[in-house]
């Protein structure tokens, strides 16, 4: 790649507008992917709706944690004032645009026919609440829960925890997420969008400003989404260490996801003279960064939880190392970690375009991996068919492909409305021309 120094001649007027027929392979492969998807899905929303909605908790959270780490790659870039990320930011921006699109495909998860295989808490719930409305006299779920404590000491734990765990207050936090989401990247790109107008720096100084304000919601959102959707699988399991265990794998997987976009991009003629090998050099050594946070948070909840050996806590590791599960648990360790580790130890490795792809691909496969087993070995107890249930793995396949193809397609189709990158951002050529 070329290292010689570009000025605002070397650009053009407006910034670089991405055509849609020139990517038509890509978006129709996107469209024909999620196409499947939704098909093979439904399939198995009507006939097997029990394995559909592990499936589909499995393919949306996954979604969910890619977009909300784009919301946090933009937070991060406005709130440390960032040079060099200027020309990747628009794309993260996007990326985050697609909080309301990935609502809509979350919205089965409402469907109580579907929670009712998901969050055994709710069943407990939906029972209180039916035997409280038949006895009247003032009673509420609440109390026919203590009740119910009775002939289940079990039970406590869920009583205990009302005050969180409530169906109402449930489904308000659903929306309450993607509307953080959606807002934060509304919002900034706005402030972007104004300046391409105006090219006024106050637009900076008003991004800047609303990310630090926006980091802690930010952190509330993937924390509490991620103990509502994945932990809420088993109202009795606990971790503090979940909400910035789920984080590192957002904010890991969301800027592989940056450098494959970037790479595509490049390979049919945009950013060609905005992103350079040390822009690939700088994307690699934070992927680097988070695959050792990220081992650094798995180890310590993993460590916390054998060395206090409570059996509320040490059951989830059990299930995942019983049968095949152990396969998948030792080659989280092995690709997770070490695997990306040593590979992006190298700074010619993250320089060399095949290279940081090919490792960014890999670290995607990891990063569902984890999730996959984070969520699905809940499903066959749940159930009560066992450790695992044969072929349950192919309604993943099409959750999967639905999820992921239908907001492909939306983000590719969305991508041409404005210039790939902030033209008239006043850093943008310490961004063009960064050096390391």
């Amino acid at each position: 790649m070329s290292h010689h120094h570009v000025s605002f001649k070397d650009l053009p007027e407006g910034g670089e507008k991405f055509e849609v027929a020139k990517a038509s392979k890509m978006v129709s492969t996107l469209a024909g992917i999620g196409g499947i998807g939704l098909l093979g899905s439904a399939y198995f929303f009507f006939s097997d709706i029990a394995s559909f909605s592990y499936s589909w908790l499995f393919a949306t959270f996954v979604a969910f944690t890619i977009v909300a780490g784009g919301c946090f790659w933009i937070l991060l870039h406005n709130a440390s004032n960032s040079g060099w990320g200027v020309t990747v930011r628009r794309l993260f921006e996007n990326l985050g645009m697609l909080a309301l699109p990935l609502c809509v495909l979350c919205l089965p998860l409402l469907i109580p026919d579907v929670q009712t295989h998901l969050w055994e808490w709710m069943n407990h719930h939906r029972a209180a609440a039916a035997e409280a409305a038949h006895l009247g006299n003032g009673a509420t779920t609440l109390s026919v829960l203590h009740h119910m404590t009775v002939a289940n000491p079990h039970l406590h734990v869920l009583s205990e925890k009302y005050g969180y765990l409530n169906i109402t207050f449930w489904y308000v936090r659903f929306f309450f997420y993607f509307a953080i989401l959606g807002f934060m990247a509304w919002k900034l790109r706005k402030e972007f969008l104004d300046q391409e107008k105006d090219g006024s720096m106050k637009h900076t100084v008003a991004a800047r400003q609303w990310s630090c304000v926006m980091l802690f919601p930010f952190a509330l959102t993937i924390t509490f989404a991620a103990v509502d959707w994945v932990m809420g699988l088993d109202y009795s399991w606990f971790s503090t260490m979940w909400g910035v265990y789920i984080f590192a794998g957002s904010a890991w997987s969301s800027m592989a996801l940056m450098l494959l976009i970037v790479s595509y991009l490049k390979s049919i003629g945009y950013l060609q003279q905005v992103v350079t090998d040390e822009h690939y050099h700088l994307m690699g050594k934070l992927l680097f960064t988070f695959t050792v946070f990220w081992a650094y948070i798995a180890f310590s909840q993993y460590f916390l939880i054998w060395y206090a050996n409570i059996p509320e806590e040490t059951r989830w590791y059990l299930i995942r190392n019983t049968g095949n599960w152990q396969v998948v648990s030792i080659l989280i360790v092995l690709g997770h970690f070490i695997a990306p580790f040593v590979l992006l130890l190298s700074q010619p490795r993250k320089k060399n375009v095949k290279m940081i792809c090919a490792v960014a691909i890999w670290v995607l496969l990891m990063h569902f991996v984890d999730l996959w087993w984070n969520i699905i070995p809940e499903r066959g107890p749940s159930l009560g068919k066992g450790v695992s249930i044969p072929g349950a793995w192919i309604g993943d396949v099409f959750a999967f492909c639905a999820v992921f193809g239908t907001l492909g397609f939306i983000y590719f189709r969305t991508l041409g409305k404005n210039s790939l990158y902030a033209w008239r951002d006043p850093r943008l050529m310490e961004s063009v021309n960064v050096r390391n």
